[in-house]
């Protein structure tokens, strides 16, 4: 009894917290915007949502087929949807602790900071930091894919914090860049995540013409 007791005081003192919490919902285009702070954002339907400052402070998370377009700002975490084709496009000098991608959601990075990247379905890194890790899975009926855009890559499968090893190289606007990749084998349930075997590297199209003129090279002198 006393602990039931103790229970309903607790939450009596957090309701008035829990009533202060901002949660919007957009079904039709919208904006946020420098001095808007919510806790909870939700972006539905069609709907673009276009981020360009502001705070959101627990998270953002896109549904359906919606699209969320962050160049500034600050967030907690960003996420899609398990069951949605919601995209997320990172730039500027937007920050995020965490980015998640489920379902069938597709990750456009452009720039800004992210801590940490865990995708599990598609993206597409042209640039920005990720200052933690990339992590990449497969979950069932999906071929989960990262595809890094620029140059000069180097993979050091020893380096890193987090066993996937370290990737180095620098983007198509000359910018280096280093992520630490995830990994765990063996870990429990026999799951393993190799983070690794799902990037994608493709070079600058300079890279690529230089390539192919070593190839040809190659023939003539043969």
């Amino acid at each position: 009894m006393r602990g039931r007791i103790q229970y309903i005081l607790i939450l009596l003192l957090l309701m008035p917290a829990l009533c202060q919490a901002t949660i919007v919902a957009f079904y039709t285009d919208g904006v946020i915007q420098d001095g808007d702070v919510y806790d909870y954002v939700s972006v539905y339907n069609n709907a673009k949502v276009d981020m360009t400052g502001g705070t959101v402070t627990t998270q953002l998370k896109a549904y359906d087929s919606s699209t969320v377009n962050i160049s500034g700002g600050v967030l907690h975490n960003t996420s899609t949807s398990y069951e949605s084709a919601s995209m997320l496009n990172l730039s500027g000098n937007m920050q995020s602790d965490a980015v998640y991608i489920w379902g069938l959601g597709t990750l456009n990075m452009f720039g800004g900071i992210v801590g940490s990247a865990e995708i599990h379905n598609i993206a597409n890194l042209y640039g920005g930091i990720i200052s933690d890790y990339l992590l990449v899975t497969s979950p069932v009926n999906i071929s989960s894919t990262v595809n890094i855009y620029g140059y000069g890559f180097q993979y050091n499968p020893l380096a890193g914090d987090y066993r996937g090893g370290q990737l180095t190289g620098f983007w198509l606007n000359d910018t280096p860049f280093s992520i630490d990749l995830y990994a765990v084998y063996n870990p429990p349930y026999g799951a393993t995540i190799d983070t690794w075997s799902h990037v994608v590297l493709i070079p600058e199209p300079a890279t690529l013409l230089l390539l192919g003129l070593g190839v040809l090279m190659q023939r003539k002198l043969k």
